[in-house]
């Protein structure tokens, strides 16, 4: 449960959006591969993150950043939800942000949340998602495998982005390509609206499962 919680919560710090996909990726045991697993050890990246925030960076490690960040975003969107975070630790207000996110997701789709458990809403949430923006894309979905859409959304929606940034896209893979857009770009990305975005953050889904 704790690890649910605390993988939005690193999602929300690397500019994720969607809580039914982190619940995606603890389910398959996956730490927010794709876009997290690049950036968490990257200092230059987390840096720009706090300095976007306010977040006073000189004389600390990457770590002691990178927590002020994750804690600032996740206040921030918990303001955003109408939620109190007054004398709350940051695992029971990215719970409460988890929560609302997945029942706010729900109803912008139209799925009912009568006689669901958050677990089984989150997914019902992110299979309507990944296939919405499969037709979006002009993605075929026929004999296909959740896992299998959302890879190739995935992948269509980095390539267009790096296309309209004007990136070298040959030889790149989609992660060195959003790694490069998210460390050199994001700014003009989101500007421009290259990736869905909801409440500001990028909204995507898994690239793959880990055993």
């Amino acid at each position: 449960m704790r690890k649910m919680y605390m993988s939005f919560a690193i999602a929300l710090l690397f500019g994720l959006f969607g809580s039914a996909q982190i619940y995606a990726a603890t389910e398959e045991k996956t730490e927010v591969h794709g876009r997290g697993h690049h950036f968490k050890h990257n200092p230059e990246f987390i840096k720009k993150q706090a300095e976007s925030l306010g977040i006073e960076t000189e004389g600390k490690d990457t770590e002691t950043i990178a927590k002020e960040v994750r804690e600032t975003i996740i206040k921030q969107k918990a303001k955003e939800l109408g939620i109190d975070s007054d004398g709350k630790d940051m695992d029971t207000l990215a719970k409460e942000v988890w929560e609302t996110e997945i029942k706010k997701e729900a109803k912008e789709l139209g799925i009912t949340t009568d006689g669901k458990d958050l677990y089984e809403l989150a997914k019902e949430v992110r299979e309507t998602q990944v296939n919405k923006e499969a037709k979006e894309l002009g993605i075929s979905t026929e004999n296909k495998d959740l896992h299998t859409i959302a890879h190739e959304v995935r992948e269509k929606r980095i390539l267009q982005a790096a296309e309209k940034l004007g990136i070298e896209t040959k030889n790149k893979s989609s992660d060195e390509l959003f790694k490069e857009i998210m460390t050199n770009h994001a700014d003009k990305a989101k500007e421009l609206n290259l990736f869905p975005h909801k409440g500001g953050k990028i909204h995507f889904f898994d690239k793959s499962k880990e055993n």
